[in-house]
């Protein structure tokens, strides 16, 4: 009878491994795409050998479901002797089916992020909710929770009787191994003692979510269009409860519009001219260079004794590039061309996340930990509720910088959150995510002109889109200040809210986007800037800053002797006396040209797409690098821009080698959509001198030098 069982069990998982095939050869959807090509035409080895690599969670697998479903097959087959063996095959290959279905109800239970995003919503989502909402959390723990331990039990009564003497030692040895792994945890508390018996250093906690904007939060003063249900709290309730006892400053911005430059810039307080990475494709050569250039606050509290780590998903994958000074890297890993592939193979398996996304998982393939689709925030949230509880046992001080891709284009945040802000009688192509074509995006030039076609109603959804991401960022956040309380560790550690840049969202002169243009308001480079500091009392201010302010000010706070190279300024002088406040020069660059953005009047020069612009390089991880051939011309071609609390000034390179400049009037233009250079060439002459030297000389000057009249501009 075992080996009826087994074939019913292998008939099982060799459909599931034929599936995951088929998926894998038509995910593209039919589309030829450079990278496409490049994955089967130069790396299919690679690919088949991923392909096998699974197989050994299929053998896994195999192995666990034949001795689960022996025990059920051999119980029918008692009460029918004359079952035939073809009934013994399919009735083992029944309850795989069996079993495999209530996993995957399992899974929408408690991960249902790695079902497919248009799959919210549907019918099977919706037979969880059928119990009666007053018994759901007994009836799910019963079928979650007591079940899955219940049968388990009986699998392991059912061996024992079947097995003798030797047998029953060797279960019962393998069920003392598996109870100690599981409580065995190592004793970070006896390894890791904090140095000294005075005060205890305060904990640093940075929290920030990609692409979050400055002026859409509760407490800046925005609230969403839809005000019922679950949206009448708006979209920050546990962030702006927060930032009530906090020091915020309303007008913060980041050097560039893009995640990797403009971390290495607040992490290490330095302009992308003066680290060196001037765009996210960066080459071996520019990283190793830019690692030894800057020195990262993480490193100095690490000198000091801190624990220092870096978690997110794959908008936190640049520290695998670029760890700054952090000891402690968990991020989904994301810039390597055979990390794509990997996912790729592994997720158009489905078994793997099903049943592979625990402990013992991570153990037998340690790279599914690092994959996007399986570090979502939930996954970053509890990471960092474990690491809390942990480092509240050790008693070290942490500087911890915690990265969410919440919001981040497509904007596909899970159910509810998905739907919360946006029109109910919506049903168009953006319902759950933006309808964004990554192909096109890659390779196409003309991405500009489709965006700035769609409807408003359209722009209307995506920004109710954008709406529902920030509130599942901002749940986030409540569990990690939650987990912070809980653990006694509130008023010992610093929390910081910021991010690496905005978004632009279809507000006047803008389409979709960040960090591609100066254009219109600037919303894409305007970020989120709070901090609480236990002790002190609430502080606002609406002077402008700059993410390279963060570093400095981190340091003043912990002690940290501020390095001479760092180009920012500590705030903690504001903090002290809000009376010495005062505006700081902006100056910011753009980055990666995925699109060249036109600018009226001007013809801007001409880049190719981004799979023309990159290779992958084979000696450097199978990273996307900028070809040597377009380095400085991908500099030259950026726009430049310099901000008072009056006045933008932006410089934008023509295709005639010149430099063109336009002056907007902040007070009574804040769209920036009309040039007034020539009705005020005093003030666009000081600009200009001041911008110019900034790009040319790398020299900051500050504002009451540009305007001796008015420091603030």
């Amino acid at each position: 009878m075992g080996w009826k069982v087994a074939l019913g069990v292998l008939l099982f998982l060799s459909f599931h491994y034929a599936s995951g095939l088929w998926r894998l050869a038509n995910q593209s959807g039919g589309m030829e795409t450079k990278f496409s090509r490049l994955a089967v035409d130069e790396h299919r080895a690679y690919l088949i050998g991923q392909n096998l690599l699974v197989l050994v969670a299929y053998a896994i697998l195999a192995v666990a479901a034949w001795l689960i479903v022996m025990p059920l097959v051999s119980s029918l087959r008692r009460k029918s002797p004359s079952m035939p063996g073809w009934r013994e095959v399919a009735l083992a290959c029944a309850s795989c089916a069996l079993i495999h279905g209530y996993f995957m109800f399992r899974l929408m239970h408690s991960r249902p992020y790695f079902t497919s995003d248009a799959a919210f919503g549907d019918w099977y989502y919706r037979i969880l909710d059928w119990p009666p909402e007053a018994i759901q959390a007994e009836i799910n723990a019963v079928l979650f929770e007591i079940l899955p331990w219940a049968v388990l039990a009986a699998v392991v009564v059912w061996w024992w009787r079947q097995c003798g003497k030797t047998g029953r030692l060797a279960m019962a040895a393998l069920m003392v191994a598996g109870i100690t792994l599981s409580f065995w945890r190592p004793a970070q508390a006896e390894l890791i003692q904090n140095a000294g018996s005075g005060k205890k250093p305060m904990n640093v906690l940075m929290v920030g979510s990609d692409s979050l904007r400055g002026d859409r939060l509760g407490y800046a003063g925005y609230a969403p269009e839809r005000k019922d249900g679950p949206a009448a709290d708006g979209v920050s309730p546990a962030i702006d409860a927060w930032a009530r006892d906090a020091v915020v400053f309303d007008n913060c911005r980041t050097s560039m519009g893009s995640t990797l430059e403009s971390n290495i810039s607040m992490m290490s307080s330095t302009y992308p001219h003066t680290h060196g990475i001037r765009q996210m494709f960066a080459s071996r050569e520019e990283v190793d260079a830019m690692n030894a250039r800057v020195t990262p606050l993480a490193r100095l509290l690490a000198e000091k004794g801190y624990d220092t780590a870096a978690v997110g998903d794959w908008c936190a994958g640049f520290y695998e590039l670029a760890p700054l000074g952090f000891e402690d890297i968990e991020v989904s890993s994301f810039d390597s061309f055979r990390i794509y592939m990997s996912q790729a193979v592994f997720l158009s398996h489905f078994v793997v996340p099903l049943y592979f996304d625990n402990e013992l998982g991570y153990e037998l393939f340690p790279q599914i930990r690092s994959f996007a689709q399986f570090v979502t925030p939930e996954v970053v949230t509890e990471r960092v509720e474990d690491r809390v509880a942990a480092q509240a046992a050790s008693g070290r001080p942490f500087f911890w910088h915690v990265f969410y891709s919440s919001n981040h284009l497509p904007f596909r945040a899970a159910e509810p959150y998905c739907r919360m802000f946006a029109d109910p009688s919506y049903s168009g192509k953006n319902a759950t995510g933006v309808d964004f074509d990554i192909d096109q995006f890659i390779g196409g030039t003309d991405v500009e002109d489709k965006w700035s076609a769609l409807p408003e109603a359209e722009a209307q959804q995506i920004r109710a889109l954008y709406d529902g991401c920030t509130r599942q960022f901002d749940e986030c956040f409540r569990r990690i200040l939650a987990a912070l309380d809980e653990h006694g560790l509130k008023e010992n550690t610093i929390v910081v809210l910021t991010a690496d840049h905005g978004d632009d969202l279809y507000e006047p002169g803008v389409t979709l986007g960040h960090g591609l243009s100066f254009n219109g308001a600037g919303h894409s480079f305007h970020v989120p800037l709070a901090i609480y500091l236990p002790g002190q009392g609430p502080l606002r201010f609406d002077e402008q800053v700059r993410t390279i302010d963060i570093a400095p000010t981190l340091a003043d706070l912990t002690g940290v002797t501020v390095p001479p190279e760092w180009e920012g300024r500590s705030l903690v002088p504001w903090i002290e006396d809000p009376e010495a406040a005062h505006d700081r020069p902006y100056f910011g660059e753009t980055q990666f040209p995925f699109i060249q953005l036109k600018v009226p009047g001007i013809e801007r020069p001409h880049l190719p797409p981004m799979d023309e612009l990159t290779v992958i390089d084979s000696d450097f991880n199978f990273q996307f690098v900028l070809k040597d051939e377009y380095r400085e011309k991908v500099v030259e071609a950026k726009q430049r821009c310099l901000r008072s609390r009056e006045w933008k000034l932006v410089c934008t390179p023509t295709i005639e080698g010149t430099r063109h400049f336009t002056l907007f009037h902040l007070p009574t233009d804040p769209e920036c959509l009309r040039d007034v250079a020539g009705e005020h060439p005093q003030v666009m002459e000081r600009m200009r001198r001041a911008l110019e030297r900034w790009i040319d000389e790398k020299m900051e000057t500050p504002l009451e030098a540009i305007f001796p009249e008015s420091a603030g501009g």
